[in-house]
């Protein structure tokens, strides 16, 4: 087995993969797999890849979705002659190809995104898609959805503003959202997901999602962890009428909150309803339905906590009343209104 073959190795790989799944290894063992991986420099690299994607499948086993395709590739092997790989017959090469495919569709659908059809609204624009497998999706105003679908995946990529999913139900496609290198991983339910400057938000109507993030190409991605311990993945205790959200921070971790479902879903009948959210984010989400846009520059004045019921595209009520309650300066710039705090 000296060799270089990339695929035999990567075969070879798979097939030690499983046979350490099925419990410890015998000494002879342990001594032909030191001089398998001793033989050729490729065949470490390959033990080494397969174990990265045989780590992936197991952190991502516990999204339903991803179940059934695992399971295939499981079964597949399970009919074939498990031995160590000396001898290897067709039928345990065409497993471990399953094998194979199962690892490579859980890694693709986290790190390949392939180019598809855009859906996009203009500012003040809301807009309604039925997408091809029966799910629904609702756009914000100034938002934007990337959309591909083949027979293994269902991507889609948020690539701005704010858009709410009811997914179809279909286990054996993975639905996935992916919002700067946020990831939402979801089936028959629905969610919404924002981006923002400095956060991404998922909030859950209905059912259940795992939230992961992207990390270096050659590793799977991890789950969003909570604030606090710092080890808790945030997606367990993601329920429904609550709100995940994630800084955009490299270190940041990630905060719960509660929601009112009909309140954070009522842009879809054009109002804009604020329970203390910051003037920053509130910003944000008025510049989606206005030509007129406000900034905000110090961080301070951006965290002041805005309340309150606005009709959507009503810029000049919603300045009115933060400056009236915060006793703001207005500033214009160009075709920029800046909301500044009072001189002291």
């Amino acid at each position: 087995m000296s060799g270089g073959d990339p695929e035999a190795a990567r075969e070879q790989a798979a097939a030690w993969l499983m046979r350490f799944h099925e419990g410890p290894i015998a000494l002879e063992e342990e001594l032909e797999l030191e001089l398998w991986l001793e033989a050729h420099p490729a065949n470490r690299e390959a033990l080494a890849s397969i174990a990265r994607a045989w780590r992936g499948a197991g952190e991502a086993a516990e999204v339903p979705e991803l179940v059934a395709v695992r399971a295939d590739a499981l079964k597949a092997l399970s009919q074939t002659d498990r031995r160590a790989p000396r001898g290897w017959r067709p039928e345990l090469r065409h497993a471990l190809g399953a094998l194979a495919a199962c690892l490579l569709l859980i890694v693709a659908t986290f790190h390949f995104y392939p180019r598809g059809e855009t859906y996009r609204t203009g500012i003040g624009e809301r807009r309604v898609v039925l997408l091809d497998d029966g799910s629904r999706l609702s756009l914000d105003a100034a938002s934007a959805v990337e959309v591909r679908y083949d027979g293994e995946r269902r991507a889609l990529r948020l690539l701005g503003g704010r858009a709410r999913f009811e997914v179809a139900k279909d286990p054996r496609r993975p639905f996935t959202v992916t919002a700067g290198d946020r990831m939402v991983v979801a089936t028959g339910t629905a969610f919404s997901v924002e981006l923002f400057r400095a956060e991404v938000r998922v909030v859950l109507y209905q059912g259940s999602v795992a939230v992961l993030e992207d990390g270096p190409a050659d590793q799977a991605p991890r789950h969003v962890l909570l604030q606090g311990d710092g080890r808790t993945p945030a997606d367990r205790m993601l329920a429904p009428s609550t709100a995940l959200i994630i800084p955009t921070g490299a270190s940041a971790a990630a905060r719960l909150e509660a929601v009112d479902t009909a309140r954070s879903s009522a842009w879809e009948q054009g109002q804009l309803v604020f329970s203390d959210e910051p003037l920053g984010v509130a910003v944000e989400r008025v510049n989606r339905y206005s030509g007129a846009s406000l900034a905000i520059e110090d961080p301070v004045t951006a965290a002041l906590p805005v309340s309150g019921t606005f009709n959507a595209g009503d810029t000049e009520a919603f300045v009115d009343g933060v400056v009236t309650l915060y006793g703001l300066r207005k500033l214009r710039r160009g075709e920029t209104l800046i909301l500044r705090a009072p001189e002291r």
